[in-house]
């Protein structure tokens, strides 16, 4: 029995190794693209979810106080990050949330109450440590309350929580 030369075949094998290194580069393309519309998908069903949230606790609240003036009916939250590591969309979603529903008591109250004791909700958000945000914990201090007609508007600042080891 004779082979044949394996000469002949150089080509053939060199054709079959270029295809399947262009089928791998192309599959892992491929994955890498549909894995960054999966997480932009996947953000943005997020920044939606929250964002009805709190315009149905707005709704509550404002089918609450209604027909009253002077009461506080909606609370917005503005994040800001507190080292020079931007924070993440999600991250920061998930702060905003927390921190609205610490500040939850707040709703609904009459606005001259919070204008005596603002200090009193100051000292509810100094320097306040949410755990468990996407595997890391930030601390948040307040920056700033401002309470224009109805809405109570929040500047906080977050930054990465630092355990010291010892």
């Amino acid at each position: 029995m004779r082979v044949p030369p394996f000469e002949y075949y150089t080509g053939l094998l060199k054709a079959t190794g270029l295809l399947i290194a262009g089928i791998i580069i192309g599959s892992a393309l491929f994955m890498s693209i549909y894995h960054q519309h999966l997480n932009d998908a996947l953000v943005d069903n997020r920044e939606l979810r929250a964002k009805i949230e709190k315009l149905e606790q707005d709704n509550d609240s404002f089918k609450k106080t209604r027909n009253q003036q002077s009461v506080i009916n909606s609370i917005d939250i503005v994040v800001e990050p507190g080292d020079l590591n931007p924070l993440d969309k999600v991250t920061e979603q998930e702060i905003e949330r927390r921190v609205r529903s610490d500040l939850s008591v707040i709703k609904g109250q009459k606005i001259a109450t919070f204008a005596e004791t603002p200090h009193v909700y100051q000292r509810l958000l100094s320097q306040k440590t949410y755990h468990g945000i996407l595997d890391k914990d930030y601390t948040v201090s307040l920056k700033t309350m401002l309470l224009i007609q109805n809405e109570l508007r929040v500047w906080v600042t977050a930054k990465e929580f630092k355990r010291s080891t010892m």
